[in-house]
């Protein structure tokens, strides 16, 4: 009777360890689990923010330099005078000392038919005067002060 109250205690400790082991495995993995979905939540969480605060960083600069451009053309167009509007050769003249003077790229003037004046000479390109990238591939049309035609 003793040899069989050991045999059921043991039986009982042993089924008991397998129990306490399969939850603590399975325990273990749902933790892991978990913890896993959380990080990855953090994680995309602190990038998402990130994000949003490298946008908003990227807009000001952008809008800071918008404001800056605006400004310099604001300064520049008063700055005008009426003896840079009596002919081509003075409006050209004041375009050039304004793209030197603010280190601009493009200075232009565009008319209410769609022609562009730039500081050396005319374009009637308005749909790709904004896509080019360096002055060696516009075309500008100088006009002839004779003959009042575009070469």
């Amino acid at each position: 009777m003793k040899k069989e109250k050991n045999n059921n205690a043991l039986l009982i400790t042993i089924v008991g360890v397998l129990v306490l082991s399969l939850i603590l495995v399975l325990g273990t993995l749902w933790m892991g689990r978990s913890a896993r979905e959380d990080t990855q939540k953090a994680v995309r969480s602190v990038s998402l923010l990130y994000l949003d605060e490298l946008a908003g960083r990227r807009e000001q600069v952008v809008e800071n330099a918008l404001n800056n451009d605006i400004e310099k053309i604001g300064v520049a167009i008063n700055l005008l005078t009426e003896e840079d509007l009596q002919d081509k050769e003075h409006l050209e003249a004041f375009q050039r000392k304004m793209k030197a003077f603010f280190d601009l790229e493009k200075f232009a003037f565009v008319d209410e038919n769609g022609l562009i004046y730039t500081s050396q000479g005319y374009q009637s390109n308005i749909d790709e005067y904004s896509r080019h990238g360096s002055r060696d591939e516009r075309t500008y049309r100088k006009t002839d002060r004779h003959s009042g035609s575009g070469r």
